[in-house]
């Protein structure tokens, strides 16, 4: 009997090891939802909508992708931290949920490093300087010395977290004071500096661009460190004066709860990194919604989280923002 025993051991096994690999290849079975915690047709709702479509073809799957808004992104990231982690519930995080929020607001309701499993980046995405179209204000310049002749003329609206520390970033550089004006989300700003109740605000490429292309927004510069290929006549901040250091990016990445089994991680990581190089997804992302395309490993985007913690940080305490 004992030998018997001992000869199914490797038959146990390898039945153990099939079965593994049949629920591995099983998943996914049901629609997998990928929540997006700003409002639609922002830029992390482009871009989501833009690689979920591409993944859903490549995995023969139905991927959701459900807006979750409010509270700089928070309502969605901690309904994401709390879901099961099985693979089906994801996060379309940002630099609002993963890196701003822990130094924006006193108390999280989720833990934007140890709450969630890194999947992989999306995109990195540069920040375009705004006004109306029938501005006065044709250079940032402009609208600097403007600031600084009339004290608290100015105001700029944010519907996320890194419209707020831009905001907030140009108004400490460029000496001068602005009223920061909270929106709910991004369309709702654009709504009030085209309307002119507010007079600037920085909103990312994905989302601002049809209307810079319409001509009822103007872009007066970008917060790369280089003139950015789509808008190769519109300078950069850094080139302003006073303003020399001023570079910012927002990036929109993919996680899952805490706890998600690594061979479902993975997978979703190899269908991401295959769908951001898939040329047509790549040239909509880069020439439609002015992203950085860079994909990543799942380590790689693990690295680069923890370093933005620190970048962001940083970039929140020289702001001089303080935690609500």
């Amino acid at each position: 009997m004992i030998r018997n025993i001992f000869r199914s051991l490797p038959l146990l096994a390898a039945s153990l090891l099939a079965g593994s690999s049949l629920a591995q290849e099983a998943y996914p079975s049901r629609p997998i939802t990928m929540v997006v915690p700003f409002g639609a047709a922002t830029g992390a709702d482009v871009v989501a909508r833009t690689v979920a479509e591409r993944m859903a073809k490549s995995m023969k799957a139905t991927i959701v992708v459900d807006n979750k808004a409010g509270a700089s992104g928070q309502i969605g990231a901690e309904y994401v931290a709390r879901a099961q982690p099985d693979g089906y519930t994801l996060l379309v995080g940002t630099n609002s949920t993963q890196s701003s929020n822990p130094f924006l607001f006193r108390t999280l309701r989720y833990d934007p490093l140890n709450g969630f499993a890194p999947i992989g980046r999306l995109t990195m995405n540069p920040q375009a300087f705004l006004v109306r179209g029938d501005s006065p204000f044709k250079t940032a310049d402009d609208l600097l010395k403007f600031g600084r002749a009339n004290p608290d003329k100015l105001s700029y609206g944010y519907g996320n977290t890194t419209g707020q520390v831009a905001g907030a970033m140009l108004v400490s550089m460029g000496k001068f004071k602005a009223l920061a004006v909270p929106y709910k989300t991004t369309p709702q700003v654009f709504t009030d500096l085209i309307g002119g109740q507010v007079d600037f605000t920085f909103v990312d490429l994905a989302a601002s661009r049809p209307l810079i292309d319409s001509g009822k927004i103007r872009a007066l510069a970008i917060t790369t460190s280089k003139r950015f290929g789509i808008f190769p006549k519109t300078p950069t901040l850094r080139e302003t004066p006073g303003l020399e250091d001023f570079t910012l990016f927002a990036y929109i990445g993919l996680l899952a709860p805490a706890g998600t089994p690594k061979p479902v991680v993975t997978r979703l990581n190899a269908e991401l990194r295959a769908a951001l190089e898939t040329p047509e997804v790549r040239q909509k992302l880069e020439q439609s919604t002015g992203s950085i395309v860079e994909a990543t490993t799942v380590d790689e985007f693990a690295r680069f989280l923890s370093e933005q913690s620190a970048f962001w940080k940083r970039r929140i305490s020289e702001a001089g923002i303080q935690p609500e």
